[in-house]
């Protein structure tokens, strides 16, 4: 192919290659943007016969910068003398002028592997094996046809589905060249032996967003695997102008959809969609996610929160499997659940169902239970033990219970004697305002919190269970929190992570994991993911960047910021995909990684929107891709909608 020549080798070695050209050859060739991909071959007319058997192999370049030749230092004294003496220039100077050097890095070397049926494959290894003298070889730019082949050779798959096309720069190129689609196997994704991870780094509105929906559509349309979107604004699970639609309406009949308050959307049901479920909460067996809830929505649904509720508000209820131990913390405990049965009074007190037979830790000073038992409205439906008050009791008596020892506190305060070893009083002041509120002494008290009943169902913990089990089956669960602040959504995702990390490693442990493979979407992973490695045996996120990918748990994530990530979680990551970057710190971070070194730079010039630098498992070293714009209309409107935009 003489006429994509571009140059012949001034020096190689096995990381580098200097190529000489020259204008005539470049323009032949459409230009040489910087990081084009261009191929190496010894030339079989230059070569003995020793070294004949070399001549299949290609190795792969990226330009990286244009060099000084030889005698770049004569070249440019004589354009500077000729500019100084406005001179004409005579045609045999002038083609002395179009000779230039370019700088490249080594890819990797193809060659012809033969398989079985005596046919040969496309291989391909990441160095040289070996090099001969630079004059014996040629440099030649692959025509875009022989490109697509080149940079898809990698995948298994024997369909690969597009994510984009090759891109070397932002500015369009003054001759218009036929797209190279870049292709990837959506394994890449979901992984085969073991789960895979995906990052997804750039600021925020330069395609994110889009390209997490396109890895999401790319693992659909193949069915490779169950799926759990963590929805933070609710462009995923509904119907939105952008994308003409959305997965969840592209997919219909292999997606459920769950909400904290969800919404129909008339294109949705023209469509033949159904509402998303309700992701409703045990407010008494999650009460942290569930007192979440209540204050992430408050002023939306009530207003400004009232100054005798700001002591609830201001309460961080730990989960009930983070309360203290009581065998070896017995103070520790009484206190946990000395404010937790107080909350479950004022969630009682406001009409929240409560669970069958449920019963609450209630243990308060000898005198105080001595009054209790005596009084004659609340006495008789007290739970005893030897004729004296149990330390259960059910939940039906826990308000009046506690309206009672809140009438003590304000008779009589010795009843509660403060710690005799820190002086503490006996009720925090988290504890006083919470009682205050179940008193019903201030505003309305616990009825104000009536208003979130709709969040809570005795079942709600059944929730996860579904959402894991149905990704668990294959389908794609998207989960809108939407409607909920930074601390809803966060305990709500640990709650689904933790459950499915739970049941993958049950399936593990009973040797029943067979191919079931999950995807996790997180956005903003830097505000789940911890730097600090010490959490692990705690932190559900930690434990997915180090365990997860062994229990069949895979993750997209996406962060603007590559330094706030866990080392183990970017350690453990196969697939980078990286749109723009403004801070010299985080390229630093990305030049960690191998297959961006040479590139990595780029991202800081690049803003496009979708114009991405990307390797992936089957694509072994990072290419410049413009990745294609998301279509979220069911697939037969999509098709249509193709077909006659080419008509």
């Amino acid at each position: 192919m003489p006429e994509r020549l571009l140059g012949f080798v001034l020096h190689l070695s096995y990381e580098e290659v200097k190529i000489v050209t020259c204008d005539p050859w470049k323009r032949q060739c459409g230009g040489v943007p910087r990081n084009s991909l261009v191929l190496i071959r010894l030339s079989p007319a230059m070569v003995s016969d020793a070294e004949s058997a070399s001549c299949d192999r290609l190795i792969m370049v990226r330009i990286t910068e244009s060099i000084p030749t030889p005698v770049d230092a004569d070249v440019q004294q004589a354009i500077f003398q000729i500019h100084k003496a406005q001179a004409a220039v005579d045609p045999i100077t002038n083609k002395e002028f179009q000779w230039s050097a370019l700088k490249g890095k080594i890819v990797g070397t193809y060659y012809d592997k033969d398989v079985d049926s005596g046919k040969a494959e496309i291989r391909f290894g990441l160095d040289v094996d070996t090099f001969f003298s630079p004059h014996y070889y040629e440099v030649y730019v692959p025509s875009s046809e022989h490109l697509e082949v080149l940079v898809n050779a990698f995948s298994e798959d024997p369909n690969p589905l597009e994510i984009g096309d090759l891109r070397y720069t932002e500015t369009p190129p003054v001759v218009e060249k036929n797209a190279v689609p870049v292709k990837v196997d959506p394994s890449d994704f979901v992984g085969k032996s073991y789960g895979h991870r995906t990052a997804l780094f750039g600021k925020t509105r330069f395609g994110k967003s889009n390209t997490m929906k396109v890895v999401a559509d790319t693992i659909l349309a193949r069915n490779a695997a169950g799926q759990i979107i963590f929805d933070p604004s609710g462009e995923y699970t509904y119907w939105n102008e952008q994308d003409h639609g959305c997965l969840a309406i592209r997919y219909a009949g292999r997606c459920r959809r769950f909400s904290l308050k969800p919404r129909a959307h008339p294109k949705e049901h023209a469509q033949g969609l159904q509402e998303p479920e309700s992701l409703l909460v045990n407010f008494y067996e999650q009460p942290d996610v569930g007192h979440s809830i209540i204050f992430s929505l408050w002023e939306g649904e009530l207003g400004r929160v009232p100054d005798y509720i700001v002591p609830a508000q201001g309460w961080e209820p730990l989960p009930l499997a983070a309360s203290p131990n009581q065998a070896t913390d017995r103070s520790g405990y009484a206190h946990y659940w000395r404010t937790m049965s107080i909350w479950y009074g004022i969630l009682k007190e406001a009409g929240f169902q409560t669970p069958p037979s449920m019963n609450v830790y209630i243990n308060f000073p000898g005198a105080v239970k001595d009054r209790l038992m005596a009084d004659q409205h609340l006495g008789p439906s007290l739970t005893t033990n030897g004729g004296k008050m149990s330390e259960k009791q059910p939940i039906a008596v826990v308000p009046a219970l506690l309206k009672k020892v809140y009438q003590l506190l304000q008779e009589n305060p010795n009843l509660f004697p403060a710690s005799k070893t820190t002086g503490e009083p006996y009720f925090s002041t988290t504890e006083e305002g919470l009682l205050k509120i179940l008193s019903g002494t201030v505003g309305t008290g616990a009825r104000k919190f009536s208003r979130f009943k709709p969040y809570h169902s005795v079942q709600g913990s059944d929730v996860f269970k579904e959402i894991v089990e149905s990704a668990q089956k294959g389908m794609t669960v998207f989960v809108d929190l939407s409607m909920g602040d930074e601390r809803v959504r966060k305990a709500l995702a640990d709650r689904v992570s933790k459950s499915l990390l739970t049941s993958q490693m049950q399936l593990f442990n009973e040797n029943k994991l067979g191919n079931r493979f999950v995807v996790l979407y997180f956005e903003e992973a830097h505000n789940l993911f911890p730097k600090s490695d010490k959490e692990v045996d705690t932190d559900v996120y930690n434990k997915l960047a180090k365990e997860g990918a062994k229990f069949h748990i895979s993750m997209v994530y996406a962060t603007q910021s590559i330094s706030t990530l866990s080392p183990d979680l970017m350690k453990n990551t196969e697939n980078f995909i990286v749109t723009h970057l403004d801070d010299d710190r985080e390229v630093k971070e990305l030049e960690h990684k191998r297959a961006f070194r040479d590139i990595a730079a780029d991202v800081e010039r690049i803003t496009s929107k979708g114009y991405v630098r990307m390797a992936t498992v089957s694509l072994p070293f990072a290419l410049p891709v413009q990745i294609r714009k998301f279509e979220g209309a069911p697939i037969s409107q999509a098709i249509s909608v193709s077909n006659d935009s080419g008509a």
